[in-house]
């Protein structure tokens, strides 16, 4: 995206304001205030919200080929729904996600897989077969933009996000006023709920370790969005990009059945650095080993360098992944470790593999 482009974007939530197309209200927060968010950690990672805000204040980490991606979404965006989004961001990211968690279930059409079908589905099974971990739990489904056309569904997603803690506290009446307000909004907007910004997102759930009765009866989950499929086509990465990320989520499940979160550094940056590179290279290994996906490792590690926040430089948030030449070492390392194996077709147990994660960890990191 050029700069006079990229400044087009960022009137979206900052100098529309000076020129009257965006109500002080409205930028200031969500209407009625469904923006604001609890003090307790996220359940799931939003990629959108740190996109959009990457795109109206530029991080200081370079562009990438996703990055560049969501820019342009943003940028065909009309004065009206740019002025919509930024009021309205967190429930039209939140949502699908959201939605997907806590009510999405196998078998249910409303949350089958469209796009990649086979590919995802084909490599889910491969995975279960690669780690040695118990998997015959996990269900894999999809996220749809759609949801944001049904005001019931919005309110019960909304009304579930309250009550597990994801948003700051809401009535009845805000909830139902919320969910109309999109709901009628995006109905009057052709395909506009079908954006694949608000699908941007694939990602790993267990309710193991949670203390909320809701949480945990919520059975294992590997998420994909839409958009985060569509993306991966767009940015001519639609052979490896959905199976790589793909072994990245599936990893997180590998880490909960052995209980890799429970344990690691205090501070959360750190901690979600480690299991984030740690995933990626489990992701690399799975890419490139022969009994994997058998992948040329430079491809592995440009599907992987354009997921999420793509080595962010967000240091000490507790959402922070590594920075770009960390998460490539990260992914270097796992497809040498590959290479490796002797013989060939020899899979390491996924302890094994974690253990010598761990103690190559500082070097990954530091760059030694």
């Amino acid at each position: 995206m050029n700069r006079s482009t990229r400044l087009l974007v960022a009137l979206g939530a900052t100098i529309l304001l000076a020129l009257g197309l965006v109500s002080p209200v409205a930028t200031a927060t969500a209407a009625p205030t469904p923006t604001a968010t609890s003090t307790d950690r996220d359940l799931v990672e939003i990629p959108a919200k740190a996109a959009f805000e990457r795109a109206v204040s530029p991080s200081e980490c370079g562009s990438t080929l996703l990055d560049s991606y969501v820019d342009g979404l943003i940028a065909d965006w009309t004065p009206e729904q740019l002025r919509f989004a930024a009021a309205h961001l967190n429930v039209l990211t939140s949502v699908p996600t959201y939605d997907a968690l806590f009510f999405g279930t196998t078998g249910d059409p409303d949350y089958a897989l469209e796009s990649h079908e086979h590919q995802l589905q084909n490599t889910f099974r491969d995975l279960r077969r690669f780690w040695d971990i118990e998997s015959a739990d996990i269900q894999l489904m999809a996220m749809h933009g759609d949801v944001l056309l049904d005001a019931d569904r919005i309110a019960a997603t909304l009304t579930a996000m309250v009550a597990t803690r994801q948003i700051a506290p809401l009535t009845p009446a805000q909830i139902q006023r919320e969910a109309e307000t999109v709901a009628t909004f995006m109905q009057a907007q052709g395909d506009f709920y079908d954006d694949p910004f608000w699908t941007l997102n694939a990602f790993a759930f267990s309710g193991e370790d949670e203390t909320d009765p809701f949480l945990k009866a919520l059975p294992d989950k590997l998420v994909f969005g839409d958009g985060i499929l569509e993306a991966y086509d767009a940015i001519g990465l639609g052979d490896v990009g959905p199976r790589v990320i793909m072994a990245h989520e599936f990893a997180h499940h590998v880490q909960f059945e052995l209980g890799v979160f429970d344990t690691g550094p205090s501070d959360p940056s750190a901690a979600t650095r480690r299991t984030e590179l740690m995933a990626d290279a489990m992701a690399s290994y799975y890419g490139t080993h022969k009994k994997g996906l058998a992948l040329n490792k430079k491809r592995v590690t440009d599907a992987l360098l354009s997921f999420y926040t793509v080595g962010d430089c967000s240091f000490a948030s507790p959402g922070h992944h590594g920075t770009p030449l960390q998460r490539e070492r990260a992914a270097a390392w796992g497809a040498e470790l590959a290479a490796a194996a002797q013989p060939k077709s020899y899979v390491l147990p996924a302890a094994t593999f974690i253990d010598l994660f761990e103690a190559a960890l500082p070097g990954i990191i530091a760059g030694n």
